[in-house]
């Protein structure tokens, strides 16, 4: 089942083939029958009509190595691929806590989200698989993206273990982001992407990856666009891979129609210039 979520997330575990592929915290490299975590989403910036764009992938902006190495995120998995797979629109982060506390962090793995919101393995279509951690079966399970603000889901999700300990599993269960603000942790923790309360997803605008979209505060999101772009004017672009590009187009635009500032001002309401939407999801 596909989930809605513009970082939308239906959470099914599902009995699959594993298969090869390369590093990661909680990751492995063994073949063998397991159950999987399957992950759906859609991130608000690339969406349109139901799916994303995949524009830097067929750009060849997205870097073969996954980009959560540095601060803040700081992750030290060393997923990597030889070449990115169809369909792919992004790298993604998906961590398991034991509790809601951000110390309870277990594990991570850094997989790829496709267009139609399926997130998936390094080969471009298997579940990400995780390792039991510990002899606890209930976990947080917590999305992040560069420049999206993470969701958590509201409550822990069941998971068993299965090949002799190695792999966590879940037995048919779902879950999904998109139905209700309810679905994920916090005070209105996504965003109602069609206005009519069917469908809500993760907010973009976070350029920093400091879990808050800022308009016009001292290391704001707003000026880091203008700091991209080089401070060569309101219509300057830059193109390529950074976190500033909100809309996920490849082009970092200051005052062009559809452009990455007007996102952030949408983010915080239009409610003023030091207004902030900090995530939900708990430190």
């Amino acid at each position: 089942m596909k989930l809605k979520i513009i970082f939308s997330a239906i959470i099914i575990f599902s009995t699959v083939t594993t298969a090869q592929y390369n590093g990661g915290i909680g990751s492995g490299g063994i073949s063998g029958t397991s159950t999987a975590v399957t992950l759906s989403a859609f991130l608000q910036g690339p969406y349109s009509g139901g799916t994303m764009t995949t524009t830097l992938n067929t750009n060849n902006f997205i870097p073969l190595s996954q980009p959560y190495s540095a601060a803040p995120w700081n992750y030290t998995g060393d997923e990597t691929v030889a070449s990115i797979p169809t369909g792919v629109v992004d790298w993604v982060l998906v961590e398991l806590r034991r509790n809601t506390a951000d110390s309870s962090t277990v594990q991570k793995r850094a997989c790829f989200i496709l267009n139609d919101g399926t997130i998936v393995d390094l080969d471009g279509s298997s579940p990400v698989n995780f390792y039991k951690a510990g002899d606890i079966s209930s976990y947080y399970v917590v999305i992040r993206h560069r420049n999206h603000l993470a969701v958590m889901s509201a409550n822990s999700l069941s998971l068993t273990s299965s090949l002799s300990g190695s792999y966590l599993i879940g037995g048919n269960s779902e879950y999904d982001f998109s139905t209700a603000q309810t679905q994920a942790f916090g005070t209105n923790p996504m965003l109602d992407l069609l206005g009519n309360g069917t469908a809500f997803g993760l907010w973009t605008g976070d350029a920093n990856g400091d879990g808050v979209v800022k308009f016009n505060l001292a290391n704001n999101d707003r000026l880091l666009i203008y700091n991209r772009i080089g401070n060569g004017g309101f219509n300057a672009t830059a193109s390529g891979y950074y976190p500033e590009d909100f809309n996920l187009d490849g082009v970092v635009k200051f005052n062009l129609s559809n452009n990455d500032r007007l996102l952030i001002y949408n983010v915080i309401g239009n409610a003023g210039f030091n207004v902030t939407r900090p995530t939900q999801v708990p430190n």
